[in-house]
């Protein structure tokens, strides 16, 4: 037998004895005063039944009250209590294993959805990578192939006048290899008609700040390497008189170049 049972034996036996109790007392006064056998007996009854009647109806009235307590004031994780009371106690390993096996069986897809996920998102990214490389070596190698555009047309800008054709196209290949740092070819001799050695040196100077950092040195044999007129001077002193007399001669010194890009 269960507990529970047990208790609501005895609370009715309880109830019971004390509506009997109540019946008897009331039988007893009643034979005290006077009354005859047979009516005392109709009181007994009559008191216990109306006892057991009042506590019936004490107890649907406070179970009224509390079901509208409770739907007034609902207690927090009310259902979630419920729903485990539902569950006999007995069941309840039975249903720990059954969940565990579905777990178990869900595991594996769930880890080979979750890895075939990762997989897409890794090649999404090593796509996305490698078009941000390509993007900004494609930017990269726009803005050198402008920047060099200008570099010629600075230089046809400032010499065409004084060098033949094929010279000029000779410089302008210079200037090129120059701006990728790469060595000049030895033999390639560029003469100049109306141009000092000063045009020549702030003409250096002028593709020395634009191409910057590269050194001073390099722009010096460039020079020196090219034009016949410089053939004489050592790397040094042509180094040193770059930027001699800045707005002297007819190529002058020139901070930026840009205002020679062709629109």
């Amino acid at each position: 037998m269960h507990l529970k049972y047990f208790e609501y034996i005895v609370i009715y036996l309880s109830v019971l004895l004390v509506c009997v109790i109540g019946g008897a007392i009331a039988r007893i006064s009643f034979l005290g005063k006077g009354g005859d056998e047979y009516t005392a007996n109709i009181v007994f009854w009559s008191i216990t039944a109306l006892s057991i009647l009042f506590y019936a109806l004490i107890i649907l009235f406070l179970d009224g009250i509390i079901v509208l307590y409770r739907k007034i004031f609902p207690k927090k994780g009310s259902s979630e209590n419920s729903t485990e009371d539902l569950i006999p106690s007995e069941n309840l390993e039975n249903v720990g294993e059954k969940q565990k096996h579905i777990i178990d069986e869900n595991t594996p897809i769930y880890l080979v959805e979750n890895s075939e996920e990762n997989s897409v998102n890794q090649t999404t990214e090593s796509v996305n990578l490698e078009s941000i490389r390509n993007a900004q070596l494609q930017q990269k190698q726009h803005n050198e192939s402008v920047k060099l555009q200008i570099a010629l047309d600075y230089t046809r800008n400032q010499l065409a006048l004084y060098v033949t054709d094929e010279d000029l196209d000779t410089l302008c290949n210079a200037v090129s290899l120059y701006s990728k740092k790469e060595g000049i070819p030895k033999g390639i001799s560029v003469q100049t008609k109306g141009l000092t050695n000063l045009d020549l040196y702030h003409f250096g100077w002028n593709i020395w700040n634009y191409f910057r950092p590269i050194k001073q040195e390099e722009i010096s044999k460039l020079l020196k390497t090219i034009f016949v007129s410089l053939d004489d001077i050592d790397l040094d002193s042509i180094k040193s008189h770059l930027k001699d007399e800045p707005q002297k001669g007819n190529i002058k010194i020139q901070e930026d170049l840009t205002g020679y890009q062709r629109t």
